[in-house]
């Protein structure tokens, strides 16, 4: 597979003004070179020609020619960009001239993915081109950029090195007993204590990484007609809801993102919580009820002139084990605010949706809430795949902790150090099947 060249276009879909056509591979440069004339290229320098039908002679565009060659290049191969005007039928007419010329056409991420093959990149750097791509605020862009530098996997590279040292020395030690020394027990417990730290650190970085990329879900929840679709709108600063007088108007849950105080937020606005007989209606609520257990914070919407009901009275066993916000709606409605009794120990604020009356407040008190239960500030943070192989590494570390405690033989020691080792190395791809390379890298978009 690494012997082919391959082609794509690497520039989103649409017009633009400029769109680029890549190959990678041994026969990058002559594949190129068939369809563009111009000046003989030269590494690492832009030249400028024509895109030409190598067949009918016709010319398509006018266009630089960018030659990286292996392994100065990102790929660690041959690479050529032809830099072209960013009209879509042109660029799929360049890449179907490059594909006739005998280039393949390259497979989703398969750039990045030989990349990563031909040690360009490791395997957490290669994860970081694509939260790069899909970042959504400054404090995503700048952890994806710091764990494209290298700066979440140099630490696990070096503490896989000192176990694996250690791990070389204790079996040698197992081998040749007369003729290698016993690893101090006070040398592997600093190693060992000092690994599980940074795998512990690293994992408390996990929730904060999945807001920044997916957004924290916040689900608002109420009886019907309190308002929860009117203050969505609000959160919103547009109508995404229809709201309506009628009772039930909501069936299904609604979503949409937005900012609160630049965090990413996934508003969810749910159906009605009430007892119906209505089948449709049902399947709503029942929804509602799966994103409320789904959300990282919940607003329980009341309204001010109704008070709490019996059914909203029910609810607070369930609620008391989430983190959420009660907001009092309609407050321009009664003279006196209402305050919710000691049943809940959530925050309160006072709303009037309607006439974007106390909306301020409640943004701030949101953003309070959610920093207070959700520490974000961390340079570098974690995904799903990371979490698992740190948690394997976490349980080896401890294992070991406990034998060196009860005194077992070496041999034991091994066992939880190799494993160690091996989630370490699955996490930066030092040691990683080609399932899950294909997983990773089969994510990005065609032309990375």
């Amino acid at each position: 597979m690494l012997n082919d060249t391959i082609a794509a276009i690497s520039t989103p879909v649409g017009v633009g003004a400029i769109g680029i056509v890549r190959l990678s591979g041994v026969a990058a440069l002559d594949t190129a070179r068939k369809i563009f004339a111009g000046a003989e290229p030269v590494s690492h320098r832009a030249s400028l020609g024509l895109i030409r039908d190598p067949q009918s002679g016709e010319t398509l565009d006018q266009a630089l020619f960018l030659y990286m060659q292996g392994p100065r290049s990102f790929t660690g191969e041959d690479v050529v960009e032809l830099h072209c005007h960013g009209g879509l039928h042109l660029l799929r007419s360049v890449l179907n001239l490059c594909l006739a010329a005998g280039a393949r056409p390259a497979s989703p991420g398969e750039f990045s993915q030989r990349a990563f093959l031909n040690g360009k990149l490791d395997l957490t750097q290669a994860e970081a081109i694509m939260d790069l791509i899909h970042s959504r605020s400054d404090p995503a862009l700048f952890q994806a950029t710091h764990q494209l530098e290298g700066q979440l996997s140099a630490p696990i590279r070096a503490l896989r090195e000192q176990l694996l040292d250690i791990l070389a020395a204790i079996e040698a030690n197992i081998d040749f007993p007369d003729e290698v020394d016993p690893v101090p027990e006070a040398e592997i417990a600093s190693i060992v204590t000092l690994a599980l730290t940074q795998a512990e650190k690293l994992l408390a970085t996990h929730q904060a990484g999945r807001i920044w990329k997916e957004g924290l879900r916040l689900a608002l929840i109420g009886q019907p007609n309190v308002g929860k679709s009117t203050l969505l709108n609000r959160l919103l600063r547009y109508e995404r809801a229809i709201v309506s007088e009628i009772p039930g108007t909501t069936r299904d849950t609604v979503e949409d993102d937005c900012f609160l105080g630049g965090i990413p937020v996934r508003l969810v606005d749910t159906a009605g919580l009430r007892q119906t007989t209505d089948t449709v209606e049902k399947i709503g609520i029942e929804r509602s009820l799966q994103a409320f257990e789904e959300a990282d914070l919940v607003l329980l919407v009341l309204d001010s002139a109704r008070g709490l009901t019996d059914y909203e009275q029910e609810l607070m066993p369930r609620l008391a084990a989430k983190q959420g916000v009660v907001v009092w709606n309609k407050i321009d409605q009664v003279e006196q605010r209402p305050e919710l009794e000691s049943v809940l120990d959530w925050p309160q604020a006072w709303v009037a949706a309607l006439e974007n009356q106390g909306m301020e407040s409640l943004e701030a008190l949101l953003q309070a809430e959610i920093l207070k239960h959700q520490p974000l500030e961390f340079s570098v943070t974690i995904n799903e795949r990371h979490r698992l192989c740190l948690l394997r590494s976490q349980e080896a570390l401890i294992k070991a902790q406990e034998t060196l405690t009860a005194g077992l033989p070496s041999d034991f020691l091994a066992i939880d150090l190799k494993e160690a080792t091996v989630a370490f190395g699955e996490m930066i791809g030092a040691s990683v099947s080609d399932e899950v390379i294909d997983r990773v890298f089969h994510r990005f978009c065609v032309g990375k």
